[in-house]
């Protein structure tokens, strides 16, 4: 079985969709405007890792106590940590302790805790 997407009901989908394209690189795959708000579908360049981001007018919010998405940098994790500098993001500093890959953490729009994780052989 493959995990299809992950529904997000977000606070501002404007905010969010720029967040996973410029910081995670997800494209915009579809949009359903609805008469109370907006589904947007968002996913990496192979489809392998797709969202689902709902904003409903007085509709229900993500909650996020406990909830970290971790997506793996295959080149500089220090070019993108420095990329959400640049873009005005909250950022951990670079987190270097094993058996865990390095990684740093930075806050959606909504703030779910989303992990970069260096990619390496362990994982």
């Amino acid at each position: 079985m493959k995990l299809n997407y992950i529904t997000l009901l977000v606070r501002d989908i404007e905010k969010s969709v720029a967040f996973y394209q410029e910081l995670v690189g997800m494209q915009l795959i579809n949009q359903i405007n609805l008469e109370n708000g907006k589904i947007m579908f968002m996913a990496n360049e192979k489809d392998e890792t797709m969202l689902e981001l709902i904003e409903i007018n007085g509709g229900e919010k993500v909650k996020i106590k406990g909830m970290v998405m971790s997506y793996l940098v295959t080149s500089s994790l220090e070019a993108v940590r420095e990329h959400a500098v640049s873009l005005g993001y909250t950022q951990s500093e670079i987190i270097n302790h094993a058996p865990k890959p390095k990684h740093f953490t930075v806050d959606d729009p909504d703030g779910i805790k989303v992990e970069f994780t260096l990619q390496s052989e362990n994982f």
